[in-house]
C-alpha cells in the first residue's frame, strides 16, 4: 500500500519546528548546555545565548519598548500577564476609585486567559465577560461601554484561536487609557505571533504573551513581553528567582534560542510578502466552495479583522469529527476547534460558536483549517479535490 503524502493545515494547534529553529536548537544544545546562572566560562557562554535569543526575538517582534520574561507555555505566559499583573495594581486601583477592582475580559478568549481571569473573583475582584459581535471581534465601542476608574486589567486576545478574527489591539488599548488611567492591558498574541507584521510597539500593551510552537520554535518555550514602565506582575512561583524574580526555573536555553530562530524567520516572511496568508487563505476557500458550495464560513470574512492563517468552515449536514478522519484518509490534516479544549475530554459544543450565535444546527460541522503561509496553489487546490471526495463517501 502506498502511503499518501500528508498536507498538514492545523497550525494554530501546533506549527513543525523550522528547520532554522531545530539547527539552532542543536547548536545551543551542543555549545551552550550549560547551566547559565553558573559562575564558570561555559555558563556565561550559555548565559549569553539567552540573552542573544532575547535580542533576537525583540526584534523579530518589533518589541524595542519591552522585556521578555521566558516561560515554558503560552498558558504559564498568560496566567502570569492576567493575575501576576492584576494582583500587582488591585490595591492601587481600589484607593484611586474607591470600588471593588474590575477585570475585562472577552467571553471568546482561549481558556488558558479565560479561566485565570475568572479565578481573580475568588480574589474580590469583580470579573465581567465582554461579548464579541458576529465575526468574533471585540469592538472598541464594547469596551467603552464597560470601562470606567475601577478597571484593574482588561485581557483581549489578538487574534482568536477557533475563528481567526482580530481584533483592534492598539485602538482598546488607547480606550483603556484614555477612560481607566491605572489599569493594566495584557494580550494573548499565541495565534497571532509570527503571522502579523504589526509590530509589539505598536500594538502598546502592557504584557503580550507568545508560545514557540505556533510559529516554528520547539515546544517547551514561551514569553510574556513586558512593557517597559508598566507595573511588575506578582510572580505566581517561588523558586531561584530567575526572569528577575517573575518566573523561577532554569532557563530553557535550547529552547529560547530556537525560538529566536523561529521568529526571525517567520518576520522575513512577513517582510516579503505581507499577505501570505491572506491570499492563500482566499485561495483555499475559493477550492472548499468548489467542492461544497453550501459551505458557510464562521468567523471573520472582511480581511481588516481576519488574521488570514485560520479559516473555520461548517459543511452543513456533516459531523465535524467524521468529516476531518475523511480527509485524513485524502491526505489532509485539518481541526475541529481548539486542540486545547478537546484533547482528553471527548466531544463538547465549542463556547466560542455558541458566543457568536452560529445556527445550532451548524455548530459540530465546523472545520478550522490553518496554514503555514508557503502552501502552493497546487496544494489548495488539492484540499478541494480531498474534500469532494470526502463528500462523497459520506452520501
Amino acid at each position: 500500500m502506498v502511503r499518501r503524502a500528508m498536507l498538514y493545515l492545523d497550525h494554530a494547534a501546533t506549527a513543525p519546528p523550522l528547520p532554522e529553529a531545530l539547527e539552532a536548537f542543536a547548536r545551543a544544545a551542543r555549545d551552550a548546555y550549560a547551566n547559565p546562572g553558573s559562575l564558570h566560562g561555559l555558563g556565561a557562554q550559555a548565559a549569553r545565548a539567552l540573552e542573544e535569543a532575547r535580542g533576537e526575538l525583540k526584534r523579530a517582534m518589533g518589541a524595542r519598548g519591552y522585556r521578555v520574561v521566558l516561560t515554558a507555555t503560552g498558558t504559564e505566559a498568560n496566567d502570569l500577564g492576567i493575575r501576576g499583573l492584576a494582583r500587582a495594581v488591585k490595591s492601587k486601583v481600589e484607593r484611586a476609585s474607591g470600588k471593588p477592582a474590575r477585570v475585562l475580559v472577552s467571553s471568546i478568549e482561549h481558556p488558558c486567559s479565560l479561566l485565570p481571569a475568572r479565578a481573580l473573583a475568588e480574589e474580590g475582584f469583580v470579573v465581567e465577560e465582554i461579548a464579541p459581535d458576529a465575526a468574533g471581534v471585540v469592538r472598541v465601542e464594547a469596551l467603552q461601554d464597560r470601562l470606567d476608574r475601577d478597571v484593574a486589567l482588561v485581557s483581549l486576545h489578538w487574534a482568536n484561536n477557533e475563528l481567526g478574527s482580530l481584533l483592534p489591539i492598539a485602538e482598546l488599548v488607547q480606550q483603556t487609557r484614555a477612560v481607566a488611567p491605572h489599569a493594566v492591558f495584557h494580550t494573548d498574541a499565541v495565534q497571532a505571533a509570527g503571522k502579523r507584521a504589526e509590530s509589539f510597539d505598536s500594538l502598546g500593551a502592557d504584557s503580550i504573551a507568545i508560545a514557540a510552537h505556533k510559529f516554528g520554535g520547539v515546544r517547551g518555550c514561551a514569553a510574556l513581553f513586558l512593557r517597559e514602565g508598566a507595573p511588575e506582575p506578582l510572580p505566581l512561583s517561588l523558586g531561584g528567582g530567575h526572569e528577575g524574580g517573575l518566573r523561577s526555573g532554569t532557563e530553557n536555553v535550547m529552547g529560547a534560542v530556537a525560538m529566536a530562530a523561529a521568529a526571525g524567520v517567520r518576520r522575513a516572511r512577513l517582510s516579503q510578502d505581507r499577505r501570505c496568508y491572506l491570499d492563500r487563505r482566499a485561495k483555499l476557500l475559493a477550492s472548499l466552495r468548489e467542492a461544497a458550495p453550501d459551505a458557510v464560513v464562521v468567523g471573520p470574512q472582511r480581511e481588516e479583522v481576519c488574521l488570514g492563517s485560520i479559516l473555520s468552515i461548517a459543511f452543513p449536514g456533516t459531523v465535524a469529527e467524521t468529516l476531518l478522519h475523511l480527509l485524513e484518509a485524502e491526505g489532509i490534516a485539518c481541526g475541529s476547534g481548539s486542540a486545547c479544549s478537546s484533547h482528553g475530554h471527548g466531544h463538547t459544543e465549542s463556547a466560542i460558536l455558541t458566543a457568536i450565535e452560529l445556527p445550532r444546527e451548524l455548530r459540530n460541522s465546523v472545520l478550522r483549517f490553518s496554514l503555514d503561509g508557503t502552501e502552493s496553489d497546487t496544494e489548495l487546490a488539492a484540499v478541494g479535490t480531498a474534500l469532494s471526495r470526502a463528500l462523497e463517501r459520506l452520501r
